[in-house]
C-alpha cells in the first residue's frame, strides 16, 4: 500500500525519507550543470555508468549484423558493410500503469535511409529486413518510431515532429503507460506528445538503423508508478520546488529525480509572483491533492482560512499543514 502523503511529510522534516512504494530503486537525479541524469554517486563522464539500467537489449536479436557490448547496453549494426535494416528491442517489457524514461546516445556519425527511435508490441517484426533499407519503426501498426530525420511513423504514415538528431545526440522516451502516450526528447529536451492511445500495451524499447557501423547506447532507463503524489509534483514550477526542497530536503528523492523534470507541466515563465507567508511554496501542491480550484489561493493569509476554503475532511491533507 502506498505511503500517506502526510507520512511522506513526517519523515521528511527529519530527513529521513526513503523511497516509496513505486519509486525506483537508483534514483536519477537532474545534473544542473549540463541537464542530464545521473545518480547522485555516479562519475561526470559521458557513459553514466552509475545511472540506472532496468533492462538491456535482447540477445535473441544479435546476428552478422547486429553486436551487442558493455553488458548489452550498447548496440553495433552492420559491423562490416550494410545490406538492409538491423533492429533489436529491450529485453524487457514496459507495463501500463506506469511512466517509463528511456535514453540512448548517438556514438557514431547518424546517415542513410533511417535510424530510429521508438516502441513495439511483441508482434513487431524486427527481423525480416535484413536485406531490404527501410525505415522499419511505424512501418506497421505494431510499432511507433522517430526518425533522425525528425519525423515520426505509424502503420505506415509519417508526419514532421522535431529537428534533425545526429551523433553525440541523446534521445529519450517517455512512454506514459496510464495516459498512453509517447513523448520525445532531443538532449534533455520535450520534443512534445508523438502518440496517444497507448493504453493497456506492453511495449518494448526498439532501435534500428540502416547505417553502417553505426553505434549507440542506453544511457539510462527506469519506471516509476503513475500516481497522484507525482502528478501533484508535476504541477509545481521550479521555484516552488526549491522552496520545498530547502524546507524539507528529504524530499530530495521525490523532487530532483528525472521524472520530476519529465512530467511538470508548468512552465517557469509563468511564474506567479512569490507569496510571502510561510506555506507560500506548497500552495500549488495542496490545491492540486485535495481537487480544489487554487482561485483564492492568493488570498490566503494563515491556517485558519486555508481550512475553511478546504473539503470538511481533511484527512488527506499533508501533515505539515494539520
Amino acid at each position: 500500500m502506498e505511503q500517506p502523503l502526510g507520512l511522506v511529510y513526517e519523515e521528511a522534516r527529519h530527513n529521513t525519507i526513503q523511497p516509496i512504494q513505486g519509486s525506483i530503486q537508483s534514483i536519477l537525479i537532474i545534473d544542473p550543470t549540463t541537464g542530464y541524469t545521473k545518480t547522485e554517486n555516479a562519475n561526470d563522464d559521458e557513459n553514466y555508468d552509475d545511472t540506472c539500467h532496468e533492462w538491456e537489449w535482447d540477445t535473441a536479436y544479435e546476428t552478422s549484423r547486429l553486436q551487442l557490448a558493455h553488458e548489452n547496453l550498447e548496440v553495433k549494426f552492420h559491423p562490416g558493410f550494410s545490406t538492409g535494416t538491423a533492429a533489436v528491442r529491450g529485453n524487457k517489457p514496459m507495463t501500463s500503469g506506469k511512466h517509463h524514461w528511456w535514453e540512448v546516445k548517438m556514438l557514431t556519425p547518424v546517415y542513410g535511409t533511417d535510424v530510429m527511435v521508438g516502441v513495439g508490441t511483441a508482434k513487431a517484426d524486427l527481423l525480416s529486413t535484413g536485406e531490404n533499407f527501410c525505415s522499419l519503426l511505424g512501418r506497421d501498426k505494431e510499432s511507433w518510431g522517430f526518425s533522425y530525420r525528425g519525423y515520426i511513423q505509424h502503420g505506415g504514415i509519417s508526419k514532421e515532429y522535431s529537428t534533425c538528431f545526429h551523433q553525440n545526440s541523446r534521445v529519450g522516451v517517455h512512454y506514459d503507460g496510464w495516459q498512453g502516450t509517447l513523448e520525445f526528447f532531443h538532449n534533455g529536451n520535450p520534443l512534445g506528445i508523438a502518440f496517444t492511445g497507448l493504453q493497456n500495451l506492453e511495449l518494448y524499447p526498439m532501435v534500428c538503423s540502416t547505417a553502417a557501423k553505426s553505434r549507440m547506447r542506453i544511457i539510462n532507463s527506469c519506471s516509476v508508478s503513475a500516481t497522484l503524489q507525482l502528478h501533484c509534483l508535476s504541477l509545481l514550477k521550479s521555484h516552488q520546488k526549491k522552496e520545498l526542497l530547502e524546507l524539507y530536503p528529504g524530499l530530495k528523492y521525490k523532487i530532483e529525480n528525472i521524472f520530476s523534470k519529465i512530467l511538470q507541466k508548468v512552465k517557469d515563465e509563468d511564474e506567479d509572483i512569490e507569496l510571502q507567508y510561510h506555506t507560500a511554496c506548497l500552495d500549488d501542491f495542496d490545491f492540486a491533492l485535495v481537487g480544489c480550484k487554487p482561485l483564492r489561493k492568493q488570498h490566503i493569509m494563515n491556517e485558519e482560512n486555508l481550512i475553511e476554503l478546504l473539503p470538511s475532511s481533511s484527512s488527506n491533507l499533508p501533515a505539515i499543514l494539520l
